[in-house]
């Protein structure tokens, strides 16, 4: 069970979970980076057999970088970097590790951001599993302490603002705003006339899941009812980006097409031949509010951006509870993190069982790869799949199953619906491969004619 966090608030918008894992170290031992950062933006995490033997963070502030102290010591064993790239608007959500309270030494680390996660830096303990995060929030700094091996480790968290893009397409209008502070958006509708766009409706829901819409442009005159558009953000539908057309003399927007994860809306409103085209996306993240100009009709369409949900679908979910049982804590823990996608998958196997599996990851400007299991066995056979990426994606993993004593297969499936494979974790033993879960991201829509 993990340990509960405390919570302290040190400002309006600075919070301080206090530390999992030895809850009462020496003095002497305690380090405090402080939560005068923006950012972290790379963490060293030094991993031996008896546990972390230290960790490192280095910040930023107002575009400068600082560097974080050693906290532990360094003996053997093996370094890893986790970098986060601040310029893209990435931020760290979230560490979960495992602590061994017996001899009270944090084992492993893994952390978050709202593009990416990191494989996992130490070993596993089982049983004693930590997070620390907080809903809505982005950590800025840590606390901990720390002798021959990493003790405990606690966060310092902020607020994270929405990314405001500016409004879109003709000139005119008054200015109004529905502001950032939803979570989603639920339902889009309206009406247009033979100028464009002439009155907008945004159905919001807030962070505690209460409805809310507002309405721009005139409601007044005769106009003709646009096909709404729904977005079921229950099911993990987000919106990602908008197609616009307005025209540049009226300075009305005639023409709207909405873009989830899942679905394109048919074109609300009309566009003459002559019309300027305007999109409206920030890569990485979802539509939660917009912002504009309007009068007799809609003349500009901005929108506030927040971070996509990566989502880790879990071995018991995915291979269900018969599987779980079978095989969840059998065979050493792996787990590859998220990268930008897949580009190809080995796949290594005999009459018995896959002995071996090697993904090949796309990582932005290279291409990193991880193996699990062993291939050097007997009349093993091999398999590969190669993707067309970024044209081509992994959508789903379809296997067989079985326990060891009864090889009856049973199907499982891994799989979420309008996101692409990012990455893979699992479990397996020198020569079989055990469990296998996946990372999922909603795919960005395309914005072809």
């Amino acid at each position: 069970m993990a340990p509960c966090l405390k919570i302290q608030i040190l400002s309006k918008m600075t919070e301080r979970l206090e530390v999992v894992g030895l809850k009462n170290a020496a003095s002497k031992y305690e380090w405090d980076d402080g939560s005068d950062h923006d950012d972290v933006t790379k963490i060293y995490v030094r991993g031996g057999p008896k546990g972390i033997q230290f960790i490192k963070f280095e910040y930023v502030k107002t575009g400068q970088l600082k560097d974080g102290s050693f906290h532990g010591y360094s003996g053997p064993g093996f370094t890893q970097m986790f970098e986060i790239d601040h310029k893209k608007n990435e931020h760290l959500l979230s560490v979960e590790g495992f602590f061994d309270f017996q001899n009270d030494v944090i084992f492993a680390l893994q952390f978050k951001t709202n593009l990416k996660i990191s494989e996992i830096m130490g070993y596993e303990y089982f049983n004693h599993k930590f997070t620390l995060a907080m809903e809505g929030k982005k950590i800025i700094g840590f606390h901990g302490s720390a002798d021959a091996n990493l003790k405990a480790l606690g966060a310092y968290v902020t607020s994270i603002t929405p990314a405001r893009m500016e409004a879109k397409g003709g000139k005119g209008g008054k200015e109004w705003d529905d502001g950032g502070d939803y979570e989603a958006v639920t339902k889009i509708h309206g009406r247009s006339d033979h100028k464009g766009i002439k009155d907008i409706i945004f159905d919001y829901v807030d962070k505690d899941g209460h409805p809310k819409d507002e309405t721009h442009g005139s409601t007044s005159g005769q106009g003709y009812t646009l096909e709404p558009f729904e977005i079921n953000h229950l099911g993990k539908e987000y919106l990602l980006s908008i197609d616009g057309y307005y025209d540049e003399t009226s300075g009305v927007i005639q023409a709207l097409q909405f873009k989830t994860n899942m679905k394109t809306s048919a074109l609300m409103g009309y566009y003459d031949d002559d019309a300027v085209k305007f999109t409206t996306e920030c890569n990485g993240n979802k539509i939660i509010g917009f912002h504009g100009y309007a009068e007799k009709n809609l003349n500009s369409l901005g929108a506030y951006f927040t971070t996509l949900p990566l989502t880790k679908l879990e071995f018991e979910d995915s291979f269900h509870e018969k599987l779980y049982q079978i095989y969840g804590n059998s065979g050493g823990l792996w787990d590859d993190g998220s990268f930008q996608g897949v580009r190809k998958v080995q796949i290594y196997y005999d009459g018995y069982c896959v002995r071996c599996i090697r993904f090949h990851y796309d990582n932005g400007d290279k291409v990193e790869s991880r193996e699990h299991g062993s291939q050097i066995v007997d009349g093993v056979q091999e398999g590969e799949f190669i993707l067309d990426y970024p044209n081509e994606v992994i959508m789903s993993v379809e296997g067989l199953a079985a326990s060891i004593n009864e090889r009856i297969p049973f199907e499982f499936v891994l799989e979420s619906q309008g996101c692409a494979i990012v990455g893979f974790h699992g479990r397996s033993n020198p020569d079989s491969i055990n469990a296998l879960g996946a990372y999922f991201f909603p795919i960005p829509p395309s914005h072809d004619g």
